[in-house]
């Protein structure tokens, strides 16, 4: 049963990639040449990069959440948008095809991500 959460969350980061993809200008996918087809590079680099995006937010958020801890504080709790947004920054560095054109796309994307992903978390079964 554990893989099949694993599975859950990486479709559900996955699907919640895709649509700030769609809906914020500044965020896209362009996968490198994997496989002939492109489409298939599409999947793959959108189902790496969630993948990626979960590694970074069980590693590297738990570490500039605490380090961010006071501005966080002063802001109640609204600096946590600029950190999901550099979260996506931090993802768009990797080669993996997701990239971003600037801190506010990132920070409406991280919005995006995150609202959606608690959508389909709370209705998608595990």
């Amino acid at each position: 049963m554990p893989l099949v959460g694993f599975l859950v969350r990486t479709l559900v980061t996955a699907a919640s990639l895709w649509i700030a993809t769609q809906l914020v200008p500044g965020l896209a996918f362009r996968p490198p040449a994997w496989t002939a087809d492109a489409q298939t590079n599409y999947l793959i680099a959108l189902v790496v990069s969630a993948v990626a995006l979960g590694i970074l937010n069980a590693f590297v958020r738990p570490v500039l959440f605490v380090l961010s801890l006071p501005v966080t504080c002063m802001t109640l709790g609204v600096f946590i948008l600029v950190l999901n947004g550099i979260m996506l920054l931090l993802l768009s560095w990797l080669p993996l095809g997701f990239h971003v054109d600037g801190i506010v796309s990132a920070v409406v994307g991280g919005l995006i991500v995150s609202v959606v992903s608690f959508l389909l978390n709370h209705f998608v079964p595990h």
